[in-house]
């Protein structure tokens, strides 16, 4: 049995692909492009699971959907899981409905229900089953629940009840097309689709009928089909998303409450000045002020030895000053800001870690924006001008 694990990017579709197989996965490179893939065996089974890139629809739009697309009608698999993201649920149903036009089975794995749920978004999976025509389960890929589940439906056999997403328009021009495709052909639905979408990767399955078809079904709208179609997926998942999703208040966090502090449009500046005040505080006053006098020291010291020791030898005056004056002296020097840049890359560290960083990122993106930069930039800006007071600081000192 082949089976294509497919979803959006950053939905944990790698985690649970490692929790299925138990990390026994093959890496190679599709033909003809430079996208990785992973295939495996799925734990206690002889079934084969593929990886596919991520991607957020069966268009033509990127190199990630055509190598999924083609890997899809190449291959034909058995089974297509589709892990969803619970907590970009609307976003992720797109990709949904197309898969569910296909003729294989198709199986949606609920993602992140526990992240959803913290933040106050509920999932009725029985309703949207029941909507979807097709089985759905919650699982969690990092903490491997529901993963024994989604490999027991896999060995079962269901009765799918696909939805029609469209309008009776749409609806009736996919049946003609589909009484017009050849009778053994494969997923004739999300081939008629594909053909009302003008998409080029289709027109070998064009047929003499086909423009009248497409002429009768343009009557009824001021757009292009594609947009009409996209615009009728996005709606069914709209729909899915109020009728099944419930949300509740969930109470403002410790960290809730720090942002509303720490990015106030009016305290966010100041708030910024006093943190990186402390921080060079720390890394230049207090680190280097306790470290200078002790580097000094020292490079007095090897000074001192080096100059008793070349005047031994004989050596010029203007060879014992290159020495001392340039390669001693420099290196004392360079050493001076070492340990202030040690604690600053710490302080900065930190800062990231604990979030603060991008959120005063996300502040001076509009300011930094007007200099052709993103908010991202604050980082060089500070190390940059942390050296630039760190080679100051030690030309002073030596």
């Amino acid at each position: 049995m082949k089976i294509a694990l497919v979803g959006n990017q950053n939905s944990g579709k790698t985690t649970l692909f490692n929790n299925l197989t138990g990390m026994n996965c093959k890496i190679g490179n599709w033909p003809g492009v430079t996208l990785e893939k992973k295939s495996g065996v799925i734990k206690g089974t002889s079934f084969e699971i593929v990886d596919l890139p991520g991607i957020y629809s069966l268009s033509p739009y990127t190199l990630e959907e055509n190598v999924s697309r083609d890997y899809i009608f190449r291959e034909i698999p058995d089974v297509i899981i589709n892990i969803v993201d619970s907590t970009s649920l609307e976003r992720s149903l797109y990709l949904t409905t197309q898969l569910l036009e296909l003729d294989c089975k198709v199986i949606v794995a609920l993602n992140m229900v526990d992240i959803a749920q913290k933040h106050g978004l509920f999932i009725d999976t029985h309703i949207l089953s029941s909507m979807l025509g097709t089985k759905v389960i919650e699982i969690s890929a990092l903490k491997g629940t529901g993963i024994d589940e989604l490999i027991q439906y896999i060995k079962q056999d269901f009765i799918e009840n696909k939805p029609h997403i469209y309008s009776s328009s749409i609806e009736n021009s996919i049946f003609a097309i589909t009484n017009y495709l050849p009778k053994n052909a494969l997923n004739k639905r999300f081939t008629a689709v594909k053909l009302l979408e003008n998409d080029a990767g289709f027109k070998k399955h064009s047929f003499f009928e086909l423009p009248s078809i497409l002429k009768l079904a343009n009557k009824n709208y001021d757009t292009d089909l594609e947009e009409v179609i996209a615009t009728e997926r996005y709606n069914f998942a709209e729909t899915l998303k109020i009728k099944a999703v419930s949300v509740k208040e969930t109470p403002v966090t410790k960290s809730d409450k720090i942002d509303k502090f720490i990015l106030n449009k009016w305290l966010a500046f100041p708030v910024f000045a006093i943190i990186m005040f402390v921080v060079y505080f720390v890394s230049v006053g207090v680190i280097g002020t306790s470290t200078s006098n002790y580097i000094s020291n020292f490079v007095h010291i090897c000074s001192s030895f080096m100059l008793n020791l070349l005047e031994k030898f004989g050596t010029s005056k203007l060879l014992i000053s290159l020495i001392l004056d340039g390669v001693v002296a420099g290196v004392g020097t360079v050493l001076g800001f070492i340990p202030q840049l040690t604690m600053l890359f710490l302080c900065v560290s930190l800062l990231e870690t604990s979030g603060y960083m991008s959120r005063i990122a996300l502040i001076l993106d509009r300011i930094f924006k007007k200099l052709g930069l993103s908010g991202k930039s604050i980082i060089p800006f500070i190390v940059g001008s942390r050296l630039q007071c760190s080679w100051n600081y030690g030309f002073q000192n030596y």
